[in-house]
């Protein structure tokens, strides 16, 4: 698979025809874009930018950077229709804020806790515990949905095919954490929200 470049993709004058245009600023130069583009080639009518200008930036200043891209944004013919920002939850302590911060911007944001690697093994199987980053990074490589960082070509059948599993189980999460635990906690992820996007589906609840 061709590795994308490090700048962002501006999307062309002549796409705007083709349909809604999504900039995504991902977490990680590797896993997560190859997950998105994957979902774009399945998806021809949306154009997907993936931004890779701010990977390994802490979720607060990635959301500065991408209100300040929407601010920047001209009126007529604008660039996007939509921004999203994909971060983990890590070790990171601005999470919370960079989260209202870009409810406040009209801002999407895709979070998952810990990290990515839990929203690909729910493509195979569930996963209710709380978990540490380093076990999940693990449990998809026993999957064999990662190599490394990257995405091995075997996988991504298991990855189509396990979509809507992998949506039912992060809903599932979500309703677990109800009346017991903060919104986004550990386990969970919102990945699925983006995709829903990258689709076409009706804006997620």
């Amino acid at each position: 698979m061709s590795r994308p470049s490090n700048r962002p993709r501006r999307p062309q004058r002549d796409v705007r025809a083709a349909g809604r245009v999504i900039h995504v600023l991902a977490e990680g130069e590797v896993t997560e874009s190859d997950y998105f583009d994957y979902w774009r080639r399945q998806n021809p009518t949306t154009r997907v930018v993936i931004d890779l200008h701010t990977a390994g930036w802490a979720p607060l200043k990635r959301v500065g950077y991408a209100r300040d891209l929407k601010r920047r944004q001209p009126r007529r013919n604008p660039e996007f229709d939509e921004i999203w920002c994909v971060f983990d939850v890590d070790a990171h302590r601005d999470v919370n804020s960079a989260v209202a911060e870009a409810r406040d911007a009209d801002i999407q944001v895709a979070v998952s806790n810990p990290c990515f690697e839990l929203w690909l093994v729910l493509h195979v199987e569930d996963w209710t515990a709380e978990v540490h980053r380093h076990k999940i990074q693990h449990r998809a490589s026993e999957l064999g949905l990662l190599d490394g960082k990257s995405i091995p070509a075997e996988a991504w059948p298991a990855i189509l095919n396990g979509y809507d599993d992998a949506k039912r189980r992060a809903r599932n999460l979500d309703t677990r954490h109800l009346d017991v635990s903060d919104p986004g906690s550990n386990p969970s992820s919102g990945v699925w929200r983006l995709i829903e996007t990258i689709r076409g589906e009706p804006s997620p609840e």
